[in-house]
């Protein structure tokens, strides 16, 4: 193989935004049991905020997360989120995206008494948002491609998210 070919092909991306999502607890079905596949959860969204360069809002209520858990690694999360952001000047945008979550083994887990306390480092955290707006201030946010790493917190979870450029 020639990898000559590929020397100007590179990853370069910059900061989109930070998000911060808290689940809905007392509302949310929760464990739905295991189907044919996996196990089924469903967890509602409450709240949540995001802000960036050039975006920032907060995230609606009424959105959630579809994940389901491997049978034979119950530590290994697929996410499905669909959710709803508005920006602070009104414009709403749908975003959806799928990930996985590889969750810290046991003994990390048992030696902090709050999620919060476990490093990133400790786990597998990644996620792939899709935007989705007919606002023309942010109708850019329609054709790019992102990434976002992420990390559990009390109560939801937190995202840096980038934009691929």
């Amino acid at each position: 193989m020639d990898i000559k070919k590929y020397k100007d092909i590179d990853l370069d991306y910059e900061l989109l935004c930070y998000a911060e999502i808290f689940i809905d607890q007392e509302n949310s079905p929760g464990n739905l049991g295991q189907n044919a596949w996996a196990d089924q959860r469903v967890a509602y969204i409450l709240s949540g905020s995001f802000e960036g360069p050039l975006i920032k809002g907060k995230v609606l209520p009424g959105g959630g997360d579809w994940p389901v858990f491997s049978h034979k690694r119950p530590n290994i999360m697929k996410s499905d989120v669909r959710a709803v952001w508005e920006t602070n000047d009104g414009a709403k945008i749908y975003v959806t995206y799928t990930g996985k979550i590889i969750k810290p083994n046991k003994d990390i887990i048992d030696n902090h008494k709050d999620v919060s306390d476990i490093k990133s480092q400790h786990y597998y955290f990644r996620m792939s948002p899709n935007f989705s707006t007919s606002s023309e201030k942010y109708f850019w946010l329609n054709d790019i491609v992102t990434i976002a790493i992420g990390r559990l917190i009390s109560g939801g979870v937190v995202y840096k998210i980038f934009k691929i450029k």
